[in-house]
């Protein structure tokens, strides 16, 4: 591609770029057209003051009877051929002098080609007879070129600073659209209300009132959507429970032992419906965006909670599980919501690790280089098969079964409501793979001094 195509392309898809090279161009053509317009005035003036001198010559000429030898005939150095105003009598004959004059010719200004020249020829009569008082054409046409000159190389001179100077304005009319977008960018998920319209541009106001009905629109759709699946969920409880109720009433009945197998069947099948009808309404919560009532919990205590509520899979599924590091420190947050989160995660490590494998609890604190204070770490290890490192990304979005888990009875959300939750405490949430094997799940909250208690924004 050329460089014009080039410049073409940049300035298609750049509002900065495109600004620069139509100011640039814009100041070119202005230089060209003050330059021509100077040359025109300038040949009209030095038009003008050539014919006043040729009219002054010739009355100082016509005060002097006879005239001078030196006046009709210069030498030596008083000649300037490009300058030198020539004088000759005319009515001695056509040709008699320097120049070819008609003897015919009228008294007054006129341009005559004399020695493939033009000349500017002023005829009068007076006192020295009829005299004839001329210069060359090209005395006029150069200052007038000087003139063009004069006022074009200022500009040419004054356009690189002109450029810089006005990118610098472009850049600075178009910082509020840099600001408005990295307030965008550092908004959450979550974040739909209305984008502030103080201190905005005029011009970028309709832009900005398209941007707020969107994510009006879109607020609207989501809520929607999350009603119907809390909604839901919450109508299912019942008949599921009742039906769970049934079959299990059913089941201390004196069936037939292919009967009892099919029953057993249509146990784990409602076990897994019900399993997944309360994610459904965890991750609802979650997803709901209400104020969170936090208060300063000790997260060793809610980790015992969660060990103690799971501790009977963990024996059913003879995995070793325990607690090897105990050194957290208090942090401001929601319990129920970090409850919710750390239950799903130990769950997901209890089912996907083998039997007889382990899974190692641990509460610890750090520094983070960009916070004042200490974090509360809480690690969750297994001895799993782990995730495949193209799909750890993937393992976070609602109702994904990877292939690796595909016998393992799940419902795909945990990884989902943890991240929804770990976002709306203000957490950090990552997910990797042991070097030994395994899978590692890390959760982190500042510490309580490092923020302050009350609903995030």
């Amino acid at each position: 591609m050329s460089r014009i195509g080039i410049w073409r392309e940049r300035a298609r898809h750049s509002l900065l770029f495109g600004l620069w090279g139509w100011i640039t161009a814009i100041l070119i053509l202005v230089a060209l057209g003050t330059a021509s317009v100077s040359s025109l005035l300038g040949f009209q003036e030095a038009k003008e003051l050539q014919d006043q001198q040729l009219r002054q010559v010739a009355l100082l000429v016509h005060q002097w009877n006879p005239l001078p030898a030196t006046v009709l005939a210069p030498r030596g150095r008083d000649v300037d051929a490009d300058t030198a105003i020539v004088i000759q009598r005319i009515d001695a004959g056509a040709g008699a002098g320097k120049l070819h004059i008609p003897r015919d010719l009228g008294d007054g200004m006129h341009t005559l080609e004399a020695g493939r020249r033009r000349w500017r020829v002023f005829v009068s009569t007076g006192r020295a007879g009829r005299i004839a008082v001329a210069q060359r054409t090209a005395l006029r046409t150069e200052a007038a070129l000087d003139s063009a000159q004069y006022a074009l190389f200022p500009v040419l001179a004054l356009i690189p600073v002109l450029v810089l100077l006005s990118a610098w304005v472009v850049r600075r009319g178009l910082r509020p659209v840099h600001a408005l977008a990295a307030q965008i960018d550092a908004r959450g998920d979550d974040r739909l209300d209305r984008l502030p319209v103080e201190g905005v541009p005029n011009e970028m106001r309709p832009f900005i009132a398209s941007i707020n009905r969107l994510l009006t629109r879109l607020a609207t759709l989501l809520d929607t959507e999350r009603r119907f699946v809390a909604d839901a969920a919450h109508e299912l409880r019942t008949p599921i429970a009742a039906l769970s109720l049934q079959v299990d009433n059913l089941a201390h009945a004196d069936l037939p032992v292919a009967t009892r197998e099919r029953l057993r069947n249509v146990q784990q099948a409602l076990a897994r419906t019900r399993a997944v009808t309360e994610q459904l309404l965890s991750l609802a919560r979650a997803q709901s965006g209400r104020a969170l009532a936090r208060r300063v919990v000790d997260p060793s205590a809610v980790l015992r909670q969660v060990i103690a509520d799971l501790l009977p899979l963990a024996e059913q599924r003879h995995v070793d599980l325990g607690m090897n590091r105990d050194a957290g420190a208090p942090i401001a947050t929601e319990p129920t919501q970090l409850y919710t989160l750390l239950r799903n995660a130990l769950d997901n490590a209890l089912r996907y690790t083998p039997e007889g494998g382990r899974v190692d609890l641990a509460l610890y604190t750090e520094r983070d280089e960009h916070e004042p204070l200490v974090r509360t770490v809480i690690e969750i290890v297994d001895s799993g098969p782990g995730i495949a490192a193209h799909d750890l990304e993937r393992a976070f979005e609602p109702f994904e079964r990877l292939d690796d888990s595909a016998d393992t009875p799940g419902s795909g959300l945990g990884l989902a409501i943890m991240r929804r939750i770990a976002a709306n405490l203000g957490g950090r949430l990552t997910i990797d793979n042991r070097a030994e094997g395994g899978l590692r799940v890390r959760y982190s909250e500042p510490g309580v001094a490092a923020r302050p208690e009350g609903p995030t924004p």
